[in-house]
């Protein structure tokens, strides 16, 4: 368990229609790590294309960009509404389905990764005005715009669409787990998470973890969620004016 995210840039394909090619991120979700990586090693266009289509990724290392990957999956592609609005409450949906706690979008305008906690509001609110929000209105009136005319297809997006995941039984895997952190404290949230989780995303991560391997998923688990709820009671500190 971590703290999960969509990596995504939104591209137009060969008929017009405008696609998010979505990547998911399982650990160190957060702006502090995986958008300080994003941003300073993957802030170029193809760059971030050649992330956003990676499909799977474990940690993305914030020093040196380098990708750490338990597993193999492709890219997915999925068409969104014309609407702004309406487009980020179905990468909202999107989002939520791979148990994702943030979204980062790339911003072509800027050559930039833009984050947001996962939730359709807070992406409008994010988003709007930024080059994502552009992408929505621009097309027809702006030929030199990064992503080319719609029908131009500037970045090679592929046609097909993924097929949706096939969740299989968590019961055997949940059982490796809780056999292996027998006696860990909050091991109960713990399960809790990776039942949901491979009941949104399948077992297929999880499938070859050893004894090690879970130890290391609890405890960045349990990391991300201190780090998690240090950085909300800050927040809230901060707004109630007890801290500066």
């Amino acid at each position: 368990m971590a703290t999960r995210a969509l990596i995504g840039m939104i591209e137009t394909d060969a008929a017009g229609n405008q696609v998010l090619t979505s990547t998911y991120n399982h650990y160190d979700g957060y702006p502090d790590s995986l958008g300080v990586a994003l941003n300073r090693h993957y802030d170029e266009p193809q760059s971030a294309k050649r992330i956003s289509n990676q499909g799977y990724i474990s940690f993305l290392d914030p020093d040196s960009g380098a990708i750490d990957a338990k597993n193999k999956d492709r890219a997915g592609k999925d068409s969104l509404p014309d609407d702004f609005e309406e487009a980020m409450k179905e990468i909202h949906s999107i989002a939520d389905s791979m148990g994702a706690d943030y979204v980062y979008l790339y911003d072509f305008d800027a050559a930039d990764w833009l984050d947001s906690t996962n939730s359709s509001g807070a992406m409008i609110n994010k988003f709007r005005g930024s080059g994502v929000d552009d992408q929505f209105n621009s097309y027809e009136d702006d030929p030199d715009s990064p992503l080319g005319i719609p029908g131009d297809n500037a970045l090679g997006l592929e046609e097909e669409n993924m097929d949706n995941k096939v969740v299989g039984d968590t019961s055997s895997v949940v059982r490796d787990a809780e056999r292996a952190l027998e006696g860990k404290p909050n091991l109960d949230i713990y399960i809790d998470s990776l039942t949901n989780d491979i009941r949104l995303n399948g077992d297929d991560a999880y499938l070859d973890y050893g004894d090690d391997d879970w130890m290391e998923d609890f405890s960045e688990y349990i990391a991300d969620r201190s780090d998690m709820n240090e950085s909300l009671k800050n927040t809230f500190q901060h707004r109630a004016g007890i801290i500066k």
